[in-house]
């Protein structure tokens, strides 16, 4: 099954420690919002960088650089952690006009333990894009939905059944898990 998963995010470079020497550069993106209320929203949104001259520019970066980010989504295959996996970057005068996209597909992958909750924009209910990829493996992709229509459209979906959705990252605020916010459901 082919499928679909590109994000594109917009922010301010945010270094983190390395507690051992990896094969990836981690680091995350600081992307600043502004909420429909007015209230500032700050999301840390993981990323790592694998390929070795992209992994030295961006290592070299200072410290709040603006960047621009592309690059699928990936759960890591010990933690489940949902991180960016860095193909290109480059870097921004500012980040006045802000990036956050997210576009996937894949299967319906019900979760059963904590498939609800609730934050300060609402409820929620819990499921994951499922995507196979013979080179890479499977990544279990955790997405949010709480638009009641769309809801109701997840609910309409099997485990399994195809699906593609569009969103942006965020993570969470208690937690600061990241997932995707969903904003359209087919």
């Amino acid at each position: 099954m082919n499928f679909i998963n590109t994000v594109t995010i917009s922010g301010l470079i945010h270094h983190l420690s390395r507690r051992k020497e990896n094969k990836y550069f981690p680091f995350s993106v600081r992307h600043e919002s502004t909420l429909q209320d007015g209230t500032p929203r700050k999301d840390f949104l993981s990323a790592r960088v694998f390929n070795e001259a992209l992994r030295e520019n961006l290592a070299s970066l200072e410290e709040n650089t603006p960047i621009l980010v592309k690059g699928v989504l990936r759960s890591s295959k010990g933690s489940g952690e949902l991180y960016i996996d860095v193909s290109d970057a480059e870097i921004l005068n500012n980040t006045a006009e802000l990036i956050n996209i997210v576009t996937l597909s894949g299967s319906v992958h019900v979760i059963k333990a904590q498939n609800e909750g609730v934050t300060g924009a609402g409820k929620y209910i819990r499921f994951a894009v499922r995507q196979e990829d013979p080179e890479k493996g499977r990544d279990f992709i955790v997405v949010r939905v709480f638009d009641d229509g769309l809801k109701e459209t997840l609910a309409a979906k099997n485990d399994n059944d195809p699906v593609t959705v569009e969103g942006t990252m965020r993570s969470s605020r208690g937690s600061g898990v990241n997932y995707v916010r969903c904003e359209k459901i087919e």
